[in-house]
């Protein structure tokens, strides 16, 4: 019997995932648990695994298309089974029974067999590549108005191509130079004037083909005004997801920075001591491990600081989980401690060292990245000294570290070599004010300083 698979809710504020890699193709014999797909969500990119052993009879959505949740993604039949093949539909199941559904106090009129009722297509339920959407939305295109080419009458991106060519002049197009949108792009890639060049389209229209040969015939020296990019990285995956949500980050909170820089030395000769005993269990502790050990303790003192908000208001959280950035090649994750004012320092270590292979491997499940209510970034590793991070929505605040060097400083009214800290500090402004900031940043200060204090 066929099994359906759907795209699954990796989290309560997800409403869709894109696809972005099928692992398998239509035909392949799969098993239970094995990978099908890479999605792409507004947090991080996953493995979604069959849910049953068969064979991939038809595969939906094609790579790049955002994907409601519970939307049917692939069917998965018995071996030998014969399935009928179904149309690509993005839309989710049905409420299930037990959910609430909106009522209208509107009843419904049944059609009659003299006036059937017809509905007439619009671009939602037109059929068409996710290239092809892109480019009608970025050029204003009707796809109801495009004739398609593609196979079960998909619209391709060359019928855009096609009709933008064939089209004659729109209203705001006859006031002023006739050139078609993809003629007008390419002549501003290129560098070219529109006015000097001639058009073979319908009422003298400048099409692609008049642009092109233009571009044929004009020195490589002259077509381009602007610096020629050596290579082009595709935003995608995970580096996309990234840009997103720190734009979304800068673009809603009221964000402020406090930086400042403390005396470490007592907490790097605790280190010491800690690592010279702990190196007999082959064991080790960072100056990570410390500081989050150290935030958690603070952020008790501090609720303001552990909290976010919503609609209803500032939410202060009960729980303190230290989200720990960690990065990767093309990125980075915050993979998340959990109750990190509640466990010990080598129990921190052992998931920040565990979590952290587990991120480079691109082994991290959606829940050791969810639940975040702070959040901790080191750049010291990289001789990074004071800098301006990001918040983590939909978290408030952010620490970020420094790197630990030692220099000459006034120490108990003397001049003593001491290993500074740099510390910033980044916060939401509509949920914390200056000096609770300031505070907090102060009582992070005290325990760097007094780093016994935290084993009270």
């Amino acid at each position: 019997m066929a099994v359906e698979l759907r795209m699954l809710q990796m989290d309560q504020t997800m409403t869709k995932g894109k696809i972005g890699k099928w692992l398998v193709k239509e035909g392949d014999t799969v098993t239970e648990g094995q990978p099908l797909l890479e999605i792409e969500t507004d947090k991080v990119v996953h493995e979604q695994e069959s849910p049953a052993d068969g064979v991939i009879a038809q595969i939906l959505p094609e790579e790049g298309s955002d994907v409601p949740v519970n939307a049917l993604l692939a069917i998965i039949a018995a071996p030998g089974e014969e399935v009928e093949r179904v149309e690509a539909d993005t839309t989710p199941e049905p409420q299930k029974p037990d959910e609430p559904e909106q009522t209208t106090t509107t009843t419904p009129t049944a059609p009659t067999k003299t006036q059937p009722q017809r509905t007439l297509p619009t671009a939602e339920h037109i059929k068409a590549s996710p290239a092809a959407k892109q480019l009608a939305e970025k050029l204003t295109i009707d796809l109801t108005q495009v004739k398609a080419s593609g196979p079960g009458g998909r619209i391709l991106e060359s019928d855009i191509h096609r009709y933008i060519e064939t089209r004659g002049p729109t209203p705001t197009e006859s006031t002023r130079l006739k050139a078609s949108p993809l003629a007008r792009r390419l002549a501003k890639e290129f560098g070219l004037d529109l006015t000097s060049i001639s058009g073979s389209g319908p009422d003298g229209r400048i099409v692609r083909d008049d642009v092109l040969q233009v571009a044929d015939e004009t020195p490589a020296q002259v077509l381009r005004t602007e610096p020629a990019a050596s290579e082009v990285v595709e935003l995608s995956g995970i580096r996309k997801i990234i840009a997103e949500r720190m734009t979304m980050s800068v673009q809603t909170n009221a964000s402020v920075t406090l930086h400042t820089e403390v005396d470490a030395t007592t907490l790097v000769e605790l280190r010491g001591l800690f690592n010279e005993e702990l190196e007999k269990r082959e064991m080790s502790l960072t100056y990570t491990d410390l500081l989050i050990k150290i935030v958690a303790i603070a952020l008790k003192e501090h609720r303001l600081l552990n909290a976010t908000l919503t609609d209803e208001g500032i939410h202060m959280l009960a729980d303190i989980n230290i989200g720990v950035a960690v990065a990767l090649e093309d990125g980075l994750v915050v993979p998340v401690v959990r109750n990190a004012d509640q466990i010990g320092l080598a129990a921190i270590s052992e998931q920040v060292k565990t979590l952290a292979e587990k991120a480079r491997n691109n082994q991290l499940t959606p829940s050791e990245l969810q639940g975040g209510t702070f959040t901790l970034t080191n750049l010291g590793n990289f001789g990074v000294d004071a800098f301006t991070p990001i918040i983590n929505p939909p978290e408030c605040a952010i620490l970020g570290i420094g790197r630990i060097v030692k220099k000459p400083v006034v120490h108990k009214d003397e001049i003593a070599i001491r290993s500074m800290l740099a510390l910033s500090l980044t916060f939401d402004h509509r949920v914390v004010d200056g000096a609770p900031a300031a505070q907090f940043l102060q009582t992070v200060s005290q325990y760097i300083q007094n780093p016994y204090l935290m084993l009270v």
